[in-house]
């Protein structure tokens, strides 16, 4: 390979590095918290999706441990399920965000056992039942 080449092949290595570090600065990077789960949409500075781009996530208290590390989709998205009432900070390039999640949905109702519901029917069957036997006895 002459020097020529090896010059322009450099050259060409250089302006994309030089290109990529200037898209990984002027990144944006909106987050949104439902429930436990965090999506993020990362674009660049003239609002086209950043799409294949590494995401890390760390929990905010403890930063320097990433707790999972992601891919941007095409259209610039990611997602992610967390922990309920944790806050996380998402980096991507150089842009740092972070995200609360909510708290855990109330657990769901459960009816007590059957023989206190049927229990508490019969107790109820009473009323309508004295009610009735008081009309026929006058």
């Amino acid at each position: 390979m002459s020097t020529k080449a090896l010059t322009r092949m450099l050259l060409a290595l250089c302006l994309s590095l030089t290109s990529a570090l200037a898209m990984a600065q002027d990144l944006q990077l909106e987050l949104l918290g439902d429930g436990n789960l965090i999506i993020g949409v990362v674009s660049g500075a003239d609002a086209a999706p950043a799409a294949e781009l590494p995401v890390q996530i760390a929990a905010s208290l403890q930063p320097e441990v990433t707790v999972a590390t992601l891919q941007t989709d095409a259209a610039g998205i990611f997602t992610y399920t967390g922990e309920y009432a944790a806050t996380y900070r998402v980096t991507v390039g150089n842009t740092i965000a972070e995200v609360t999640l909510g708290d855990a949905p109330p657990a769901p109702f459960t009816w007590p056992p059957i023989y206190i519901t049927l229990g508490a029917l019969m107790l109820l069957s009473l009323i309508p039942a004295r009610m009735l036997r008081r009309k026929d006895l006058r």
